[in-house]
């Protein structure tokens, strides 16, 4: 499984793309930026890139979900907006006024909305006393894919 890794910042000139992560800001070509916007919502990749933007830390690979969870920490993006009236199991993410960006899962609401605040997806699952890794990763995956959530390296 490869996760996007930092947060699109838009782009920076005609072909180029800036995607911040962490505390710096990476320039990705129009091609790159391409295959790290696909990978929000498939392990599909242009493998010509994808070993370049490992190895810059704007893509990483999931071998070791432990590792990962150590490594990684979750920032959410949009507002919380609650559960939803016609099932209050699930959860809308986005901006008021506008239909949802998403809409997922408590689970998966509450890893969006407090995952930040741990210092890593490990210490979150911590928090929640749960080893069910598994499931963190599909909310991360979720999340990804709609866009409403960036994955940012523990520092």
């Amino acid at each position: 499984m490869i996760f996007p890794v930092g947060h699109g910042a838009g782009p920076r000139s005609v072909g180029e793309y800036v995607v911040r992560v962490g505390g710096t800001a990476e320039v990705l070509s129009e091609p790159e930026f391409a295959v790290w916007v696909r990978a929000h919502q498939s392990d599909y990749t242009d493998q010509q890139h994808v070993d370049e933007l490992l190895r810059r830390g704007l893509l990483v690979q999931v071998d070791d979900v432990n590792v990962f969870a150590q490594q990684y920490r979750l920032l959410p993006l949009y507002i919380g907006l609650g559960n939803r009236p016609d099932d209050p199991q699930q959860f809308a993410i986005g901006l008021p006024g506008l239909e949802p960006l998403a809409v997922v899962p408590a689970t998966t609401y509450e890893l969006w909305q407090w995952g930040w605040v741990a210092p890593s997806l490990w210490a979150h699952c911590e928090v929640l006393g749960t080893t069910q890794l598994e499931a963190v990763l599909d909310g991360v995956a979720e999340l990804l894919a709609d866009f409403v959530a960036v994955l940012d390296p523990v520092s």
